[in-house]
């Protein structure tokens, strides 16, 4: 089962505004629990630079201890969003939840320009073939009432893929791979020529 959660409230906005917070949660690609420890490799930071963070996740809702394992003489806490997926609602009615909005998405786009300038500086990356795993793209376009429901259709089918359930097994194979989806569609105001 895929669960979507939204984003409520002023704590949880606050709590995926920050970029390294936002990357913690993106660390569960599968719906197998992390210990801070796995997230510090994972991201090639100190575990004790992590805690803060993962504690206001979990202070906000959005992440959850499921339990416990050894490490040493001592045991170390497990976590696992609260739920696959999580969504923003900028109509919340709240007036900050606009700025919220912006500024959230504002972050999750400075992590894929980050993300781009890596995956360029690589030479592990097919750009070409029948299934590259590098795509960047900007179009404007105009889109009838029938041509938006369809790409509505096929991003949440996207997204759907990308979820992770209880399925998804967290046993890499020698191909798999982390990659990284941003995606924004949004109405945007021109001028149309025909009008002047």
């Amino acid at each position: 089962k895929k669960s979507v959660k939204k984003i409520e409230n002023k704590r949880q906005r606050a709590a995926v505004a920050s970029p390294l917070r936002l990357e913690i949660l993106n660390l569960f690609v599968s719906a197998d629990p992390l210990a801070v420890s796995d997230m510090a490799a994972l991201m090639n930071r100190s575990a004790g630079s992590l805690y803060h963070h993962v504690r206001i996740l979990e202070q906000a809702g959005l992440l959850k201890q499921t339990g416990t394992r050894p490490k040493g003489k001592r045991h170390e806490a497990l976590y696992l969003p609260t739920a696959a997926r999580f969504e923003y609602d900028p109509s919340s009615g709240e007036e900050d939840a606009i700025a919220s909005a912006v500024k959230l998405i504002a972050t999750g786009f400075r992590m894929a320009e980050r993300d781009l300038e890596a995956a360029l500086r690589s030479d592990n990356h097919p750009l070409e073939g029948p299934d590259p795993d590098f795509y960047a793209f900007r179009l404007h376009m105009r889109a009838s009432p029938e041509l938006l429901a369809k790409i509505n259709k096929h991003l949440h089918a996207v997204l759907d893929l990308l979820t992770p359930n209880e399925k998804t097994s967290s046993k890499p194979s020698t191909d798999d791979q982390r990659v990284s989806l941003t995606v924004a569609l949004m109405p945007i105001k021109v001028r149309d020529v025909r009008e002047a």
